[in-house]
Order: C-alpha cells, then sequence, then structure tokens
C-alpha cells in the first residue's frame, strides 16, 4: 500500500515536472520570437550640392542666391546618430535619427536678372544649416536565417530645416519648417564567424503636401560581435550617403535645394 502511494506521489510529481518544463520551454521560445537592438553611432558628414532662391521683385525681375556646399565653406558636421529596433518574428520597426549641423563663411552668386538681362555678383555668406531626420520603418524579413537577414520595409520620415544663408549683398534665405515624406526601404545583414556585413537601402520621389520630395539613402556597414551571447555586443563601421532634394515654393520666392550629406560612421550596437 505504501510503495502504491509512492509511485502515485511519484507519477504525479513527474507529470507537474513535465507539465512545467513543456511551460518553460515554451515561454523561453516565445521569448526568442523577441529580439530588441539600439545602436550610437558617431558620424563626420560632409556637404554638397546647391542651395538657390530665387526671389519675386515684381512680375518680370527676380533676384536669385546660388550656393553650392563648396563655396559655403562650412566643413563637415560631426554627429551621433541613434537606432532602436524591436522585432517580432520576422515582422520589425525602427526608428533612426539623423541630426546634422553645419556652420561657416564662405561665399554666394547672387544677382537680379529680367528678361534678357541678368548679372551674378559673388559675395560673401554667413550660413547655419541645422537638419534633423527622424526616419521610423516598418519591416518583414523575407529571409531570416541564425547568419543572414534580407528584408523589405516602409517607412515615415519627417526632417526639420532651419536654414540662415544670409550674404552680404542680396536677400537672404531665411527657412524653419518640417517636411514629412514616405519611403521604400531595404536591407541585408550577414555573419561570418564573428565578423559582420551588410548594407541598408531608402528612397523615394514624390509630392508630399504640395512640396516636391527626392530622398534616398545608401549605408554600408562592416563589424565585429565581442559578444556573442544572449546579449550580443557589436563594434560597427561604415559609410552612409543621404539625398536631399527639396523644392520650397513660397507667394514670392521659391527655395530649391538638392544636396548631399556623407561621411563615415563608427559605433556600438546591443542586441538582445
Amino acid at each position: 500500500m505504501k510503495k502504491s502511494a509512492f509511485g502515485s506521489l511519484a507519477l504525479q510529481m513527474t507529470i507537474i515536472l513535465t507539465l512545467f518544463a513543456g511551460n518553460a520551454a515554451a515561454e523561453e521560445k516565445a521569448a526568442h520570437n523577441w529580439h530588441f537592438s539600439g545602436s550610437v553611432l558617431y558620424s563626420s558628414r560632409s556637404l554638397k550640392g546647391t542651395i538657390i532662391d530665387e526671389t519675386g521683385i515684381n512680375d518680370a525681375v527676380f533676384g536669385i542666391l546660388f550656393a553650392t556646399g563648396d563655396s559655403m565653406n562650412v566643413g563637415t558636421s560631426d554627429n551621433f546618430q541613434l537606432a532602436l529596433a524591436v522585432q517580432y518574428k520576422r515582422f520589425g520597426f525602427g526608428l533612426n535619427y539623423l541630426p546634422t549641423s553645419f556652420s561657416g563663411t564662405g561665399s554666394a552668386l547672387v544677382g537680379v536678372s529680367g528678361g534678357e538681362v541678368g548679372v551674378l555678383v559673388k559675395t560673401p555668406l554667413d550660413t547655419s544649416i541645422d537638419i534633423g531626420m527622424l526616419l521610423g520603418n516598418v519591416y518583414y524579413n523575407i529571409i531570416q536565417t541564425p547568419n543572414t537577414v534580407f528584408g523589405v520595409g516602409l517607412g515615415f520620415g519627417q526632417t526639420s530645416i532651419d536654414l540662415n544663408i544670409v550674404p552680404d549683398v542680396g536677400q537672404p534665405i531665411i527657412y524653419d519648417g518640417t517636411q514629412p515624406f514616405g519611403f521604400l526601404s531595404l536591407h541585408f545583414s550577414s555573419t561570418y564567424r564573428r565578423f559582420l556585413y551588410g548594407f541598408a537601402l531608402n528612397g523615394i520621389n514624390g509630392n508630399f503636401q504640395g512640396v516636391s520630395v527626392a530622398y534616398s539613402d545608401y549605408k554600408v556597414k562592416l563589424g565585429y560581435r565581442v559578444v556573442d551571447k544572449n546579449v550580443k555586443f557589436d563594434i560597427l563601421g561604415g559609410y552612409r550617403q543621404v539625398n536631399f532634394a527639396i523644392d520650397l515654393d513660397g507667394t514670392a520666392s521659391r527655395v530649391a535645394t538638392d544636396v548631399t550629406l556623407a561621411g563615415p560612421f563608427l559605433g556600438v550596437r546591443v542586441t538582445y
């Protein structure tokens, strides 16, 4: 009788432990469906391209200011890029913040044109440019293995632009506003042992709230996985180029910018 009771108790304990182990395994599997990552990258970017302002004087005459990234002589923008991402199974959402600031004293061409007559004069120029680009991206990984990921996404971006471009001669360009836009994305990453490599592409060309926007973003990265456990720690480096063209039409003026922000980056990423 005692043996039978002991056997029954052992059976009950075995069932409880089996259920507990099954629940623990299920919870562990569910936990592995979720992944979180964050990165901080230090970047040095140069400014290339053109900025044009046409200001109407009357029906037949307008003033013009023309400056390039080189002529403005603004040096480089040294800032941190921040990125956060959360992923469930193959679906994910990422946020990326890219601040950029330039300032310097250079030159521009200014003039007044009317009909077929126009005169351009070179003038000293004080420039201050602050651009804050926030990118949100919903993505799906078409290929997802322990070592390789390839996915596509749909994103939403908002760019805050603060321009203060003041020539000694002519009308200044002063603009402070935000411009929302959408974009498509594609990304690839892979690992070989502890070495990482990959690329990401974003881009769109369209009209948003009556403003023409052309945006493309290319990023190539290399890295090394220092810690490869449940919590992973990577050192990343690479190169990023952002092309952004925007055409702003006002009642009396038109500002058109077509600029490229490009440079290397170096930083760290933590993934769980």
